[in-house]
């Protein structure tokens, strides 16, 4: 999901710092990506960057954002899902989610949870017909959410704007459903949700 995101967001001439912890491999990651893209450690790319995604396995994410040092100030992204092993149902949900949780990790960072309700090979292809796929963004900062309901409509997103971010409680079932659909129900991952809103007849 972060290769994918930070390649749209370069061919749209944002400038991208991959994090990783392997600097051999990020650095030709970001080499083949072209001059405005560069790598370093968790660190480095959080420093770099006014907004920071978290795109790592759920096991993974508390020790990544340990890693990532000061995060004060900083937009963070959050698109992970809190799967179980065996795509088996979510770890974290319902009384709270797992962006809460990393809210808590992350302190002083604006989090917003965004861009996890489908797979990364569907960010290239995001329309259907004359529709474009929906995503649901939540968060408490009002001006971190614009910034990145900017960046979601950069990539070609319909972005819906559910709230704050418990609300997410409802939105990373969602991305459940999605998993469930696309691998356990055979339906494959060309697949999308869109909130359909009827026009008022005048």
């Amino acid at each position: 999901m972060g290769r994918a995101l930070g390649q749209i967001w370069l061919n749209i001439n944002h400038e991208i710092m991959f994090g990783s912890r392997d600097p051999v491999n990020v650095l030709k990651l970001a080499k083949s990506f072209g001059p405005k893209a560069s790598g370093g450690t968790y660190a480095e790319a959080a420093e770099f960057g006014d907004v920071v995604v978290l795109a790592v396995p759920w096991s993974s994410a508390k020790e990544s954002i340990e890693a990532a040092g000061d995060l004060n100030g900083k937009i963070l992204i959050d698109c992970t899902n809190a799967v179980a092993p065996h795509l088996g149902g979510l770890l974290v949900g319902h009384t709270t989610s797992a962006v809460e949780e990393i809210a808590n990790w992350a302190e002083g960072a604006k989090v917003i949870k965004a861009f996890h309700t489908l797979g990364s090979e569907s960010l290239s292809k995001l329309e259907f017909g004359t529709q474009k796929a929906s995503t649901f963004i939540c968060g408490d900062d009002l001006e971190a959410k614009s910034i990145v309901k900017q960046l979601g409509i950069d990539l070609g997103f319909d972005v819906i704007d559910v709230g704050t971010l418990k609300n997410a409680r409802l939105t990373e079932p969602l991305a459940m459903l999605w998993i469930e659909l696309a691998y356990n129900q055979g339906m494959g991952t060309d697949i999308a949700f869109k909130l359909l809103t009827r026009r008022k007849s005048k």
